[in-house]
């Protein structure tokens, strides 16, 4: 009888494991969302800085209602600084997705504090 007790364990654990996937999944997406409206206040209270940023890389790692959920990689050129590397998440219309490619600059607001706040301004694609 115990080995039967550790299967029905273990297929409740089974069970079990989707829901904390998706708990983990809901805290992530939480957190990505609560950073950028953090970048987003910051670029619209006018606390960050302008900076020219180059798309190195993008990749969609989820979608909310019809926008697509971004991760860009890019390098900062910061004004009389050496440039950096940065990663950050955005929501992007799918109007917009098709404007946005690999080597292409654009403007965005960093905040000073935190350099790695970064919010792209994609309004400015035409």
């Amino acid at each position: 009888m115990g080995m039967l007790k550790r299967m029905k364990d273990m297929k409740d654990m089974d069970e079990a494991a989707p829901g904390m996937v998706a708990q983990a999944q809901m805290a992530s997406l939480n957190q990505m969302m609560a950073a950028q409206a953090r970048a987003a206040n910051a670029a619209t209270t006018g606390s960050s800085v302008r900076r020219t940023v180059t798309i190195n890389g993008m990749r969609q790692i989820g979608m909310l209602n019809f926008d697509l959920l971004v991760e860009f990689d890019m390098t900062v050129l910061p004004d009389g600084m050496p440039p950096y590397p940065a990663t950050t998440q955005q929501r992007v219309s799918q109007m917009q997705i098709g404007q946005l490619r690999p080597g292409q600059t654009l403007p965005a607001s960093v905040d000073p504090s935190n350099p790695a706040a970064i919010w792209l301004d994609l309004e400015t694609l035409q």
